[in-house]
């Protein structure tokens, strides 16, 4: 598993993959059904992007959230230019003083859980990587009472960028 991570991380994962039209909605759907999570789309959440990486962010963002939180609420929100995703656990949080530190590649929460999680502290840097490589961002933060919350902007993208106009129908 760690190999792997390191792998992805090196090489920009998804980087070699074609851009085209994504449902977020239908994407994140998936991944939720697969685990359990809660998710709420408001408003057309389609970006031009590369759908495998995509899956790959959301899904170690996803699963972190119910890792660590038990459970992972995933709120979309279409906007004009972008798209909001918000996903929120019920767990304990990240002490503030690390809160900066998270997406660097082997910064865990709390590294007193590593023998009960497992993990290597790759998954979201892989993410940051993902969701930076389409020109979005995504940042954490603390719930007020328990919890956290990462949220993720991620442009709509040009029509004129995708690398095949047959792209278009191929969305997710």
């Amino acid at each position: 598993v760690m190999a792997n991570g390191l792998v992805a991380l090196a090489r920009g994962d998804g980087e070699v993959e074609e851009k085209q039209r994504v449902d977020l909605g239908k994407l994140l759907r998936r991944l939720c059904d697969e685990c359990g999570a809660k998710l709420r789309v408001d408003g057309d959440a389609v970006v031009l992007g590369r759908p495998v990486a995509l899956t790959r962010a959301f899904g170690n963002l996803i699963d972190n959230a119910i890792r660590y939180g038990h459970t992972a609420r995933i709120r979309v929100t279409g906007r004009e230019k972008e798209v909001l995703i918000e996903i929120e656990d019920d767990g304990p949080g990240i002490p503030p003083e690390r809160l900066g530190h998270m997406f660097e590649p082997f910064v865990r929460g709390d590294s007193s859980r590593s023998s009960e999680t497992g993990g290597a502290g790759l998954g979201l840097s892989i993410a940051r990587q993902i969701i930076r490589a389409h020109g979005g961002a995504i940042d954490m933060a603390n719930l007020e009472t328990r919890g956290l919350r990462v949220s993720i902007v991620l442009p709509r993208g040009r029509e004129g960028e995708e690398n095949a106009a047959g792209q278009e129908k191929n969305s997710l």
